[in-house]
């Protein structure tokens, strides 16, 4: 760790840069988080498109789950 500080390293609260509370909200950000939370249709649309993606998945490992149930079948 640098200039000594130990397993604490950057983290260690007196060591903490200033600057990184305007960008983090954990931080005690001042000036707020960077980004802007979701509008409701932006949420709408980002919960749809994941509910997409997770149902292609499901798919995807139900498909795998049938060739490796067939495969073993075909073995005994």
């Amino acid at each position: 760790m640098p200039f000594g500080m130990g397993r604490a390293g950057w983290f260690y609260g007196p060591y903490l840069a200033p600057w990184m509370r305007c960008w983090s909200p954990w931080l005690m950000a001042p000036y707020g988080t960077p980004f802007a939370p979701f509008t409701q249709a932006e949420e709408v649309a980002f919960l749809e498109e994941q509910a997409k993606i997770l149902e292609d998945q499901i798919g995807q490992i139900q498909k795998r789950l049938d060739e490796l149930k067939k495969q073993q079948k075909e073995s005994k």
